[in-house]
């Protein structure tokens, strides 16, 4: 199944509030059909073992549209919750690392991956076989649902090196649980192959995303 790689343009600015309550930052992108205009929700993280720095997102609304689907403006219906699998297979991930599970690849008990975590500092490095960081979300990222009964995960790609653009990238899955779109931003032509191999193959880390089983 070849997947088309982009980048995507994400945009967001943090709003102040008290400490402790919970605040939103409007958070859009867009790139080669993709796009979204989202608000999240987000407040103080109280899973033990996420890392230093993480906010727990607790509500998202928006729209988002892509058109290789023919989704156009697709209302945001909410958030899909986290289901914790940590520690998966030993890795020292976020503990509120969670997976969707998917029919593509074909691999048992397998999925694309995501924790529910925001970043108003930038993310750390979170996957100990992948060094991108620095994204308002993290590589494994955030996972909500469509007014379709689409479930979009969009994640960062991050930076593995000073002055190098971070990315964002997006996984559709549709109401069978067959990823049907996918989107990975990448720095250079040279890793392309690669990461956009590591996004639906789980052997060999080609690129950040870990499916859990």
């Amino acid at each position: 199944m070849k997947h088309q790689l982009l980048a995507v343009v994400v945009a967001a600015v943090v709003t102040s509030g008290p400490r402790g309550l919970a605040e939103t930052t409007p958070f859009s992108f867009s790139g080669a059909g993709l796009g979204g205009s989202l608000v999240l929700t987000y407040g103080p993280n109280s899973v033990v073992g996420d890392p230093v720095g993480s906010y727990a997102i607790t509500g998202v609304s928006g729209v988002f549209s892509d058109a290789k689907l023919g989704l156009s403006d697709m209302t945001i219906t909410g958030l899909t919750p986290i289901n914790p699998v940590s520690p998966y297979k030993g890795l020292p991930f976020p503990v509120s690392f969670s997976s969707i599970a998917v029919t593509n690849p074909p691999y048992p008990g397998e999925g694309t991956s995501y924790d529910n975590l925001y970043y108003p500092g930038g993310s750390p490095v979170v996957c100990p076989d992948y060094p991108g960081s620095g994204g308002y979300l993290d590589v494994f990222g955030v996972a909500f649902k469509l007014s379709n009964g689409f479930t979009v995960d969009l994640f960062s790609n991050g930076t593995v090196a000073a002055g190098q653009p971070l990315y964002y990238g997006v996984v559709v899955i549709n109401e069978a649980g067959t990823i049907v779109d996918s989107a990975l931003a990448v720095p250079e032509p040279a890793s392309a192959a690669l990461l956009g191999a590591g996004l639906l193959v789980v052997a060999a880390w080609g690129g950040r995303k870990r499916r859990a089983g």
